[in-house]
């Protein structure tokens, strides 16, 4: 038997909206309702009221202006806070929404320090409830097909894992990706390449590590991260933002090497600030051949997040495991302030936290 999904959706910007659209879009087939669409700007409330009025899937069950947080117990069964905000406001965002008892979807990133991501962590433990992490290149069907390839063996153990993430900052994200680039040094966005790669090799936080098996489980252990001068960046602020920024400190490009528990190599590459086309890649080693996926930004977007979506509110409604637990979104969100940690160290190695 299926359980009613209650979703309220907080965050309606572009991310937020596409979100909405996209599961009522998908709302014939689903067992949900919405019970509130919330954000700092009526204009975006508004503009999301409409997206439900004129969807022929779904309904919205009550539209009032009661403050957030509120309590929806009595709706039904499953409860889901959907957050689609600022990167700083995600994990405060999901740590109150699960001490009220709701389940939790968390754009990318979830956290941007140690000790929120721990705090997650520790609150999804402690109510029960879980704490998802909207990822939606593991539901990318190239990677997918490469990542069963892989654990199938056809490339016998891995050895090596690369990946990339070039995405020039647009017009879209600008102001606040380049304040954000402005005020840290580090890998500041690393799940999409380094969570599908996880999934290739077997990392699994929640599970003990046999380093002599030849099955693929294994975890993170040990990160260094080192990054280029900042040459772009403060030119790129200065001609988008019009302001001079002579503390600009990410590097143009940044490399994270990563030694996992049973020996094996990932190397992360991170630029959003040079003209080096967009590509998402994902290259795995392996003791009999090599796999590459590379994207060069031609997968809908839209496809991914709802399969994602999909298979989000129907294991929630069937009472299943979900496809990533709060130590998978632990560990990749670690790398953005491990990577900034090695850097203010000199370029030294920083131990992965045992979550």
């Amino acid at each position: 038997m299926k359980n009613l999904v209650d979703i309220e959706f907080v965050g309606l910007g572009d991310r937020g909206l596409t979100a909405l659209r996209l599961l009522l879009q998908s709302a014939r087939h689903l067992p949900l309702h919405i019970s509130a669409l919330r954000d700092t700007d009526p204009a975006r409330v508004s503009a999301a009221q409409k997206l439900v009025a004129d969807s022929q899937n779904c309904e919205i069950a009550d539209l009032s202006a009661r403050p957030w947080p509120h309590d929806t117990s009595e709706s039904c069964q499953i409860r889901l806070t959907y957050i689609s905000t600022d990167w700083q406001s995600h994990a405060p965002l999901a740590l109150e929404a699960m001490r009220r008892g709701r389940h939790v979807a968390i754009e990318v990133p979830a956290a941007l320090t140690l000790e929120a991501i721990g705090e997650l962590v520790a609150t999804s433990r402690q109510t029960g409830c879980h704490c998802f992490m909207l990822e939606n290149c593991c539901y990318d069907p190239p990677l997918l097909e490469a990542i069963a390839r892989i654990r199938a063996g056809e490339i016998g153990e891995v050895v090596h894992a690369e990946g990339t993430y070039y995405h020039t900052l647009g017009e879209r994200w600008t102001p606040w990706r380049l304040d954000m680039n402005r005020r840290q040094r580090g890998d500041l966005y690393p799940t999409h390449e380094l969570a599908p790669l996880c999934m290739a090799l077997g990392v699994s936080p929640a599970r003990p590590v046999d380093e002599t098996a030849t099955a693929t489980n294994d975890r993170l252990a040990t990160l260094v991260c080192m990054d280029s001068a900042p040459l772009t960046g403060p030119a790129t602020y200065e001609q988008h933002l019009g302001t001079p920024a002579p503390d600009f400190l990410n590097g143009d490009h940044t490399t994270t090497l990563i030694r996992t528990a049973r020996g094996r190599t990932i190397v992360l590459r991170h630029d959003v600030l040079t003209e080096l086309p967009y590509e998402r890649l994902f290259h795995v080693v392996g003791t009999r051949g090599t796999i590459t996926v590379s994207d060069d930004g031609s997968t809908p977007h839209d496809t991914l997040t709802t399969a994602m979506n999909e298979r989000l509110i129907m294991a929630l409604a069937e009472g299943r495991p979900l496809d990533f637990d709060v130590t998978d979104l632990a560990v990749w969100c670690a790398v953005t302030p491990l990577s900034t940690l090695s850097i203010e160290r000199g370029f030294a190695p920083v131990a992965f936290p045992v979550f």
